[in-house]
């Protein structure tokens, strides 16, 4: 006698197609901390039900986000938020919930409505997701939604990045936070999620948002696509073929154009310009994309006149020459490299700040410090103790400065240094000097000096900066 519920072999089915998928495309994290974002829609509600189902197989420890972008009322957002902190209690899953003003952040920030939402939203997601220390957060998106990610890119001009559409796995779509963005639903479609949900006894919230034809994704849902199934009913399948393909091959284009990229800085990415110069167009604005994504979080705003803008400036520009890019972002023509960076580098102040040893202090946008341990995070050196006295400061550089770098029997100019470490002469009152009485111990971030190096069997201190 058969007593499975009805509904039972669907949910099976689809259960089994996310598992595949989730195993194929290694979404797993590696602790098995997983935060869902969950809105109590049909997908993500799906999402949450799957996944608390599969949780004991695949060793995953959930985690239930759900964000008020306070554009609902507050009655229909009180109600959603019931629902979703029902549901996460109903699979015994923690939950954590908050809200915004995205009416108010779109007017300060000059973002549209959608932007200004997602932005607060990953913020959110973001803060939950490091305070509890889950490495990686899930969404709910499908494979409806990578069709219609790849027409709405299509329509807006993108090139091979946006047939791509999105991934199942991905960085984090801001820059500051080192999370993975996992989409473990993207091969099963919208209508079998609200199948599942019907299946499992679950009525989901339906935003009226979804139907608003004020949002372009909402015109491509229901007036392109249904209009391209005239043509060819299994169009939202082939989509998501060619955002397969694509994908695969922008994942070897990257994996090329990534050979220009030089070790990253504090708030700046560069690139060899050489190389630059000596690729074809393909490989070459891929590493150009790589570079602004690896400031901005994504290179969405970075459109092909800013590409060819970048391009002119790598084969016909002069060193010094520069270029203003969105989100902040600067690219600046060097001797060697492209340098791409967010917000101009600010000169440091003409006082001096003394530091106690050991102690730190502030020193315009740094804390600068004289540590007898390691630090975790900034530019740092080991020197002698005995070079870094109690009257150890840092401040910028001077004329008449004169340096005596390591590996050298005499001091030089300061001046001398820099030109011949190729440091640019618009950065060079940005770079913090660590001073004793002797003369300059540390020029930040390059070279001790040879008399402040470690001596065998003899006490040392850590000198370090980072932003403050």
């Amino acid at each position: 006698m058969n007593t499975r519920p009805p509904g039972e072999p669907q949910r099976k089915r689809i259960e089994g197609d996310v598992r595949r998928f989730v195993l194929d495309h290694a979404l797993l994290p590696p602790d098995g901390r997983l935060l869902l974002a969950v809105s109590g829609g049909p997908d993500s509600t799906t999402l949450l039900l799957i996944l608390a189902r599969l949780a004991k197989n695949l060793r995953l420890g959930l985690g239930v986000a759900h964000f008020d972008h306070g554009l609902r009322g507050r009655k229909t957002a009180l109600r959603e938020e019931a629902f979703v902190r029902d549901l996460a209690c109903s699979v015994d899953v923690p939950f954590f919930a908050a809200s915004g003003d995205v009416r108010s952040l779109a007017r300060s920030q000059r973002l549209s409505l959608e932007d200004a939402a997602r932005r607060a939203r990953y913020e959110f997601l973001a803060s939950v997701a490091e305070c509890e220390s889950y490495g990686a957060v899930a969404t709910g998106h499908t494979a409806s939604d990578q069709a219609e990610t790849v027409l709405l890119h299509l329509v807006r001009g993108a090139g091979l990045d946006g047939l791509a559409g999105m991934s199942p796995r991905s960085a984090w779509p801001f820059p500051g936070h080192e999370l993975t963005l996992l989409r473990p639903l993207l091969r099963i479609s919208r209508d079998q999620t609200l199948a599942y949900c019907a299946a499992a006894g679950v009525t989901p919230v339906q935003d009226a948002g979804n139907v608003s034809p004020e949002h372009r994704r909402n015109r491509v849902r229901h007036e392109l696509l249904p209009l391209l199934r005239e043509l060819n009913p299994a169009i939202d399948d082939a989509l998501v073929r060619l955002a397969d393909a694509a994908a695969e091959d922008t994942a070897y284009l990257r994996s090329v154009a990534s050979q220009a990229l030089l070790p990253p800085s504090e708030g700046a990415q560069r690139l060899a310009r050489r190389v630059l110069a000596e690729w074809p167009a393909s490989p070459r604005r891929h590493a150009l994309r790589l570079a602004f994504a690896s400031l901005a979080g994504d290179a969405q705003e970075l459109t092909q006149r800013h590409l060819l803008a970048l391009e002119r400036l790598v084969l016909e520009g002069k060193t010094g020459d520069s270029l203003d890019l969105p989100r902040g972002v600067s690219a600046v023509l060097r001797r060697d490299t492209l340098e791409l960076s967010s917000g101009a580098t600010a000169a440091l102040p003409d006082e001096s700040v003394l530091i106690n040893v050991p102690g730190e202090a502030r020193f315009g946008p740094l804390t600068v410090a004289a540590t007898e341990e390691q630090p975790s995070a900034g530019q740092w050196v080991e020197v002698d103790a005995a070079s870094a006295d109690s009257s150890l400061c840092v401040r910028r550089r001077k004329a008449g400065d004169r340096f005596q770098p390591l590996g050298m029997s005499v001091p030089k100019k300061l001046q001398d240094f820099f030109t011949d470490a190729h440091v640019p002469r618009d950065t060079r009152d940005s770079v913090p000097l660590f001073v004793s009485p002797r003369g300059i111990v540390w020029v930040g971030g390059l070279r001790i000096a040879d008399w402040a190096k470690p001596r065998p069997g003899c006490p040392t201190v850590y000198l370090s900066y980072r932003p403050a």
